[in-house]
């Protein structure tokens, strides 16, 4: 499953295996532990590099990264995620557990999970970075037009000249392009305005 694939819906053996072991160890807790508080809230939306689960106690809800589990589906690993973000939510709401304390770790065994912090699965294809597209200002000269990025700009505000080295001419915003500059602040408009002729 690739990163694009966070939209296509999981394997239906996997979807019931998750349900199965969110089921069970939710009644892990309530009968070892007598916890009181309602099911938590069960999402499949988390997108991560390296999360396979993620739980916000005071949300009650547990979020799932399908990549993740689409590549680690064996059980052990579905029930011990599914449990450790539940111990979670069971420690921090019973004990006001942070994190993988004392506490939480208690709860995790309870639930039947390891008490580690994290473990090592296979995370192929959870990359959700995307490369942004930097914000770039038109620039000219005689010959040849270029792009300044916002270092390159807030330079040549203060001051800063640049020379094309093909036509050795001045390099000088394209304020033709005024979209371009439509997002700029009053003073920068002004420094720009200034520079430009």
């Amino acid at each position: 499953m690739a990163a694009a694939n966070y939209r296509e819906p999981l394997p239906e053996k996997l979807h019931a295996d998750i349900r199965r072991a969110f089921d069970e160890a939710y009644a892990r807790a309530v009968a070892h532990l007598q916890y009181r508080d309602g099911k938590p809230e069960l999402s499949f939306e988390l997108r991560s590099a390296r999360m396979a689960g993620r739980a916000t106690p005071h949300k009650n809800l547990i979020e799932i990264n399908k990549v993740i589990f689409a590549n680690n589906a064996e059980w052990d690993f579905v029930y011990d995620t599914i449990a450790h973000e539940m111990a979670h939510i069971v420690a921090s709401r019973m004990y006001r557990s942070r994190g993988h304390d004392k506490a939480w770790k208690q709860v995790a065994s309870a639930l039947g999970a390891t008490p580690k912090a994290s473990a090592a699965f296979d995370t192929t294809g959870a990359e959700v970075r995307k490369q942004s597209k930097r914000k770039t200002y038109p620039f000219v000269c005689r010959c040849q037009q270029f792009e300044f990025g916002a270092q390159r700009f807030a330079n040549f505000l203060k001051g800063s000249r640049y020379q094309c080295r093909a036509c050795k001419h001045e390099i000088k915003p394209d304020v033709k392009q005024t979209a371009a500059f439509a997002d700029l602040s009053f003073a920068r408009r002004v420094k720009l305005k200034a520079r430009s002729f």
